[in-house]
């Protein structure tokens, strides 16, 4: 078929991008920002925390470090089960990997292909402290839950979920929580033109209304808290 616009499929490239547009469409919400960020990692472009490579590694790094000093703040320990709920490629991990006892952590995200990232920067430190991975789903939410783990934190993750996964969200997390649990949600403000916080992606009252009778959300200045009443 000479000057044929079909592809080598039988669709043509209008066809064929309707279809991606439908199978995307069709996809949670989660899975459209994995596969997103997946193809421009793919494409050699550098995202600022997934990946092997990131934008800028010595701020990453920083950032991650500090994240790690206002855990220690709400109480974290050494021999504290802490689960980090969104790894990605385990770069805030890294240092609450280095300072937790062996065994101590646990790593859950939308897709084993942003952990896997990690697992090629730092397998080594990985073997060493008896790290644990995971793909977010019933059966490693109840595994996980029967652990009673001490700590749940969740960083860079809120901005990235929209109001209809919210919901869903809540309750991952919430379904994790045993009566000692602290989970610190990383709620980054936003500002305004003078520097002032002018609001969140997703505010206390949101997310208390998403949460059992028996677990309180409070919003700090960079982290929602949650904790069991009482």
């Amino acid at each position: 078929m000479k000057n044929s616009t079909l592809a080598p499929n039988g669709a043509t490239p209008l066809q064929k991008a309707v279809e991606f547009l439908r199978t995307l469409a069709g996809k949670p919400q989660k899975q459209r920002y994995a596969d997103a960020v997946l193809r421009k990692i793919k494409r050699g472009e550098k995202h600022s925390t997934l990946g092997v490579e990131v934008r800028d590694e010595a701020y990453t790094r920083a950032k991650a470090e500090r994240w790690l000093s206002r855990l220690v703040d709400y109480g974290l320990k050494p021999e504290h089960l802490c689960v980090e709920f969104g790894c990605g490629s385990l770069w805030a991990a890294e240092p609450v990997i280095r300072y937790l006892d062996s065994g101590r952590f646990i790593g859950l995200d939308v897709t084993d292909q942003f952990y896997e990232f990690g697992r090629q920067r730092i397998g080594t430190l990985l073997r060493e402290k008896q790290v644990k991975l995971a793909v977010i789903a019933k059966p490693s939410l109840r595994e996980i839950a029967s652990l009673q783990p001490d700590y749940i934190y969740s960083r860079k993750v809120l901005p990235h979920v929209n109001k209809a996964s919210l919901p869903q969200y809540m309750a991952n997390v919430a379904s994790l929580m045993h009566p000692k649990t602290v989970a610190v949600l990383d709620n980054t403000p936003t500002f305004d033109d003078e520097g002032n916080v002018s609001g969140r992606r997703h505010t206390v009252e949101e997310m208390q209304a998403l949460l059992p009778a028996s677990l309180e959300i409070r919003q700090e200045r960079y982290a929602a808290i949650i904790r069991h009443r009482g």
